[in-house]
């Protein structure tokens, strides 16, 4: 399992990261938008993009609970001087709706960075009815925005991307279903108090966070390309200050320069290749870019 991981991470990527704590500016801090009271919970804090997550917050004075199925944070932003100040840890099974409940309540933002794994279960019971159930109870608990970490290319089933990832344990078709039914929660008309975000990464990789001006946004779920998981981070974070701009909106994300088409984008990961100056660069008319998080999510069009 850890292998299988590995090599996801550095190619195309569903998977998850921390990396040691880095200033401010290294997560494109917003200075724009207030941030409201409250924390913020991470869903699948011990992940690899769930940790970064958490730092992210850290970073921005967010409190931050990350919640686990054991209870413990493990991830690098545990250090004793974040326990005594905004970090707490909370114990979250997704499987389990009551210990939902019990992680998600007075929370303004629920970050959904969970996904299947050996210990944590399959990609039905994570990715699908685990993120059914948090959806639930986040409109339950009235928490007003829920983020959610999916996977680029996960509605194009002949993509060569989708069809390598879906051979561990159908995680893209599960990714989807999940995606399609909080969709349809979230689109009663009796939800008037709670939005959502989906987040699509393409690759994900370790490396150091561009900082919103070097990332591009597009909708159609029709390119992709690499993204640091600190990035992907910071969008989740930022989409929480955004809520106007990013409620009830799917997007994908990747580095701007490493954007293609999703029939070539994964050997190009894999490769780790950029656009070239006389490339041909293939365009949908959705992307999404901008020196502020206010900017690059100005413009995405609601589901």
């Amino acid at each position: 399992m850890q292998k299988r991981r590995g090599f996801l991470s550095s190619s195309i990527g569903v998977t998850l990261l921390s990396l040691p704590f880095t200033p401010q500016t290294a997560f494109g801090v917003s200075d724009e938008v207030s941030s409201p009271s409250g924390a913020i919970c991470v869903i699948g804090a011990n992940g690899k993009t769930g940790s970064e997550c958490v730092g992210a917050c850290i970073a921005r004075n967010i409190n931050v609970i990350a919640t686990s199925r054991g209870g413990e944070y493990y991830g690098a932003y545990n250090t004793e001087e974040n326990r005594k100040g905004l970090l707490e840890s909370k114990i979250c099974d997704v499987t389990i709706p009551s210990t939902i409940e019990e992680a998600v309540e007075g929370s303004r933002a629920v970050i959904f960075a969970a996904s299947a794994s050996k210990a944590g279960g399959t990609a039905a019971a994570v990715d699908n009815v685990g993120l059914v159930n948090v959806a639930k109870v986040c409109i339950e608990k009235k928490v007003p925005h829920l983020v959610i970490v999916s996977s680029g290319a996960v509605t194009k089933p002949d993509s060569p991307v989708y069809k390598f990832l879906n051979l561990f344990g159908n995680i893209m078709e599960e990714k989807i279903k999940g995606e399609d039914a909080v969709r349809k929660l979230y689109a009663d008309k009796s939800v008037s108090e709670a939005t959502y975000t989906v987040i699509r990464p393409g690759g994900l990789t370790e490396e150091d966070a561009l900082g919103v001006s070097g990332l591009e946004l597009n909708q159609g779920d029709n390119k992709s390309g690499r993204i640091a998981r600190a990035d992907v981070a910071s969008l989740c974070i930022e989409a929480t200050l955004n809520p106007k701009l990013t409620g009830k909106t799917t997007f994908e994300c990747y580095n701007g320069e490493t954007g293609k088409p999703l029939q070539t984008v994964g050997l190009s990961n894999i490769l780790k290749q950029k656009s070239k100056a006389d490339d041909v660069v293939f365009m949908s008319g959705k992307e999404r870019r901008g020196s502020t998080f206010t900017e690059i999510f100005t413009g995405l069009e609601q589901d």
